[in-house]
């Protein structure tokens, strides 16, 4: 660990560079979002059902929401291997209002996700402190 001594005005403006990235941290959102994807794709390939990692695959993320890039019939493939189905046989069931593989990601981030983060958030701090 490296130790830097700063006056109060770097110190503040520091903090204020910090503030600001945090009050508008697009990137960061995208950042976890893309995470979450890579860890709920792995969990989707998992599952049972074929449909799951294809559905997985065919997600990305746009302005830090995951979402079916696909649309149309593949994101109700999505939606079926997410939640399940008490009527189509094809997806997982019972139907799950928790989901299977992306709510469970996203609600229990992985180490790996966690760390994307806070790989963010240092070098935001560490780009501060050079500037201050």
């Amino acid at each position: 660990m490296t130790t830097r001594t700063v006056s109060p005005e770097q110190a503040n403006r520091i903090l204020k560079d910090l503030e600001h990235k945090l009050e508008d941290a697009d990137e960061l959102e995208d950042i976890y979002a893309r995470a979450i994807l890579v860890q709920a794709q792995r969990a989707a390939g998992l599952r049972p059902t074929p449909q799951a990692p294809m559905a997985a695959e065919s997600m990305g993320v746009q302005e830090g929401t995951i979402l079916s890039l696909t649309g149309g019939d593949p994101s109700e493939v999505a939606a079926g291997s997410e939640f399940g189905s008490d009527i189509f046989g094809q997806f997982h069931r019972p139907h799950s209002a928790q989901g299977y593989w992306l709510l469970p990601s996203a609600n229990n981030p992985d180490a790996a996700t966690i760390e994307a983060g806070e790989d963010w958030l240092d070098d935001q701090v560490t780009e501060a402190i050079r500037r201050g």
